[in-house]
């Protein structure tokens, strides 16, 4: 049956309670060791981590933070070594930080920081503070001063962060992170066995959960100094890995692809990656082979997981072969393929996948999504997917996005992995809109990296590779994809922007969706 136990060696001795006292140990051990190193933009050492986030402690107490405070945190893209000054020091202060993004719009913001319950606002010196917000505002210039440790008590049950989702479906949903969600399996004997090793590169989006972790348990348990820079620049990105002979890469799949795209090695010395570790979305399998012809002998690790069931993940090795499985549950971890009633479905049956873990549970802001996607401790991850005759977790689609075509579901994300296959696609995003006759069709929004009127022979290359049910209606030449933050394609911005079918089989050219 699909649901599989925790893997073995899930027992924890005696962890680390909150995530402040994890840096403060790594300050006592490793005071000069670097742990954030910002392209362009400075070196942090775990000694000055310690001492800088002390002050700010004192000026976020001085600004009458307590226990259980929330603190809304907008940065911009260079300001990493503030950023991660200011969270730690809302921990020290027992406040919950509120991670935001300036690339948000300005009503998004204002939904966020009201909907949290953000009191004040910690944000770049540069940056222009937005407009509406009624709590009280610091520069991340106010936050210096006496660097002497501060003893606001805090345990592993009070909430380090509210975090949101990527909103690839509709509106980000928030979230709370307790500290002993985060602190699940950190270890300080495993900290005292850290040695050196190369250094990791991180190019993440500044308010987002990548940019919390890359700004907190990243660097605090890790022997690796993390390199941070912004996901746009794929330039910097090569320019940073010949640098610093960079052996491990975080990566989502839209940043794989732009790497492939900008023919990064042609540019750049790679050979000093070793592994480019994937998360956020499926890879297709034909970026994978180009980043191995990019960088021979690469290995390719993934994980699947969602923000609020983590530290429940799957972990795999990609395989071009296999691209959309995702492998198995990590020690800790279980896994369920569920029907719609929650029971267990047998082994190669599709049903919702559901992740659990014994660690404290992530909840949404919003109590009415709790019961809805919460079932015995299981989160309802709203994904598709099977397991295999070979043990792995395979995805299949969102449920948001596959397509009941002729009374058989059909994985948008299976279409899209044959169209990547095509020598002119550059991007594709595939997804379902009602028909002429009013049954479900499926439409490919594609970006080419070729001549205009290259899509007039996407249907007849499908059509050799496709069953009938999964041949899109329509073929659509865009711009660009609406994407959100993180990279990930936001599919109901196209539905949004054709959501009736007119024309069956016919490529056509339209602008940037909105």
């Amino acid at each position: 049956m699909s649901s599989l136990p925790p893997a073995e060696g899930a027992a924890e001795p005696d962890h680390v309670e909150t995530v402040h006292a994890l840096l403060r140990q790594r300050a006592e051990q490793e005071p000069d060791r670097i742990a954030l190193d910002i392209a362009g933009g400075g070196t942090l050492t775990f000694r000055r981590w310690e001492e800088r986030s002390n002050a700010a402690a004192r000026a976020l107490l001085a600004r009458e933070v307590r226990r259980g405070s929330r603190v809304a945190l907008l940065f911009s893209e260079q300001d990493w070594i503030d950023y991660a000054v200011a969270y730690l020091g809302v921990l020290k202060a027992g406040g919950t930080g509120v991670h935001l993004s300036d690339g948000l719009p300005a009503d998004e913001l204002r939904r966020r920081w009201t909907e949290t319950g953000a009191e004040g606002l910690v944000h770049s010196t540069g940056l222009t503070a937005p407009a509406g917000f009624d709590g009280w505002l610091l520069p991340a210039a106010e936050l210096a001063g006496d660097t002497s440790p501060v003893a606001v008590p805090t345990g592993p049950d009070d909430l380090a962060d509210i975090l949101y989702t990527s909103g690839t479906t509709g509106p980000a949903k928030a979230y709370t992170n307790p500290h002993s969600t985060l602190m699940h399996g950190r270890r300080p004997a495993g900290l005292r066995r850290l040695d050196g090793s190369a250094p990791l590169l991180a190019p993440m989006p500044m308010g987002t959960p990548s940019s919390a972790m890359s700004a907190s348990l990243m660097p605090l348990n890790s022997p690796s100094t993390v390199v941070l820079c912004p996901p746009d620049d794929v330039g910097a990105m090569g320019r940073l890995i010949a640098r610093y002979g960079v052996a491990t890469v975080l990566a989502t799949p839209w940043i794989a692809q732009r790497m492939v795209a900008e023919r990064l090695a042609e540019r750049y010395d790679l050979s000093s990656v070793t592994t480019v570790a994937i998360a956020s979305a499926a890879l297709p399998a034909s970026t994978a082979r180009a980043l191995r012809g990019m960088m021979p002998g690469l290995a390719i690790n993934t994980a699947y997981a969602q923000g609020e069931a983590v530290p429940a993940v799957i972990l795999g090795s990609f395989d071009p072969d296999r691209p959309l499985a995702l492998g198995r549950p990590a020690p800790g971890t279980e896994l369920r393929i569920a029907d719609p009633e929650g029971g267990a479905v047998p082994d190669g049956e599709i049903g919702e996948i559901w992740l659990r873990s014994a660690a404290a549970k992530r909840r949404y802001v919003d109590e009415s999504l709790n019961g809805l996607l919460r079932t015995g401790g299981w989160i309802r991850t709203r994904d598709l997917g099977r397991v295999g005759e070979d043990g792995d977790l395979y995805l299949f689609d969102r449920m948001a996005d596959a397509v009941r075509i002729g009374g058989r579901l059909v994985s948008t994300l299976e279409v899209e992995g044959v169209l990547y296959d095509h020598p002119a696609v550059r991007e594709a995003a595939v997804f379902g809109v009602p028909g002429p006759d009013g049954d479900p069709a499926l439409v490919a929004a594609l970006v080419l990296d070729a001549p205009p009127g290259a899509e007039a022979g996407v249907p007849a290359f499908l059509r050799d590779r496709l069953k009938p049910r999964q041949m899109p209606s329509a073929v659509q030449v865009v711009d660009a994809l609406p994407r959100g933050v993180t990279g990930k394609v936001l599919k109901h911005r196209l539905r949004e922007r054709l959501p009736v079918l007119h024309d069956r089989y016919e490529p056509r050219r339209a602008g940037t969706p909105s």
